[in-house]
């Protein structure tokens, strides 16, 4: 294994040094902490693996990040490339410290990505109403791309560009692949929507998603223990958006286990790195992930896996049968230490409308056949 360099150009550079195998994100909620002991680790090969890291450092944009419309960028270094695809990556209420999302980030850039993470909030109630979370989003991502074209060798491929997001970032994500013209923003090859929630705040509210380009390519995931996000507003991005390749997924419990136990709550995504913490100060939120962050095979084999499948797919054709279609290669979790398989993920390709007596925010219906 390599050790892995951040270097910071906030024209305060500085130089941290790491090894890669810390990881991810989240947002509202409690990061849940369980033994890692006879869980899958990190495959080498393919999709959410370690083996096609290309760069051994990463270069932090991050001195615009300080007002509620800023945002940080990291860019792969070491070498550095003459251009990169574009991931936004947009953060939960609250989790506007990117270190709650620092282990996915550098997964993210290792693999040669440039990653935008605008910030929407100075603080944690600031700013409220949250009608100000798209405008402030908008600013960050165009301030972000500016700067790259004036001030930066690495050409963006925006003909190359995801939008990403959890929690409430996951609605802000689904409403730019719907939205991103009256905005200005880069038209998405791919919306990656976790967890999406929640509905009633109108920031970023939409009726449906049906006005979403058809050639957009969508994954929208959810976790069976979910109690915070529920399924509610990714049931009707599956069931509405416009698109004509879309799978809604089922982070499950693997009910077969009592320990280890697999976290598939909303604070499933989370995955702290220390190397990505910008500021100091900690809402209650945020605490909860300094204390209880970590990073397993639901990261390893679904978030993971699945971005770095949709991106390859949506932009060179590649991989998909790991993003969609219900297939062994999406689904698979990785196996035991003793061999035997984690639950797999389970996958509806077609709309879902589950009955009100299944809507207790613990799973989505029966599996698609």
């Amino acid at each position: 294994m390599m050790d892995y360099e951040l270097r910071t150009t906030n024209h305060k550079s500085r130089t941290i040094n790491s090894i890669f195998l810390c990881f991810l994100i989240n947002t509202i909620i409690v990061c849940s902490a369980f033994a890692q002991q006879g869980k899958p680790e990190q495959p080498e090969h393919g999709p959410g693996g370690w083996g096609d890291y290309k760069h051994e450092s990463i270069e932090i944009i991050g001195e615009f990040a300080e007002e509620a419309d800023g945002y940080w960028m990291y860019l792969p270094a070491s070498p550095v490339p003459d251009s990169a695809d574009v991931v936004v990556f947009i953060h939960g209420f609250g989790a506007h410290n990117p270190v709650a999302y620092g282990a996915w980030i550098r997964h993210l850039v290792n693999r040669g990505n440039i990653v935008i993470f605008p910030r929407f909030q100075k603080k944690l109630f600031v700013p409220i109403p949250t009608k100000q979370y798209v405008p402030n989003s908008v600013k960050g991502i165009k301030a972000a791309l500016k700067y790259l074209e004036e001030q930066h060798t690495i050409k963006p491929r925006l003909e190359n560009l995801i939008y990403a997001g959890h929690s409430y970032g996951a609605k802000i994500a689904a409403y730019f692949a719907v939205k991103y013209a009256e905005h200005g923003l880069p038209k998405p090859k791919a919306l990656y929507s976790v967890q999406p929630a929640p509905t009633e705040f109108r920031g970023a509210k939409l009726k449906d998603y049906s006005e979403m380009d058809a050639d957009i390519k969508v994954l929208n995931l959810v976790g069976q223990k979910d109690r915070i996000a529920g399924d509610n507003l990714a049931l009707l991005i599956h069931n509405t958006a416009g698109a004509r390749h879309k799978n809604l997924i089922l982070s499950a419990l693997d009910e077969s286990r009592k320990k280890p136990k697999l976290d598939v709550t909303h604070a499933a995504p989370c995955a702290m790195d220390l190397e990505f913490e910008a500021f100091k100060r900690k809402n209650y939120i945020m605490k909860a992930i300094y204390i209880r962050s970590k990073t397993d095979v639901v990261d390893y084999y679904c978030y993971w896996k699945l971005l770095d499948a949709l991106m390859d797919c949506s932009f060179y054709g590649e991989n998909c049968e790991y993003a969609f279609g219900n297939t062994e290669q999406q689904t698979f979790m990785g196996l035991w230490s003793d061999g035997n398989p984690v639950a797999p993920m389970r996958v509806f390709v077609e709309p879902v409308y589950p009955k009100k007596s299944e809507r207790k925010n613990r799973k989505i219906g029966k599996p698609a056949k």
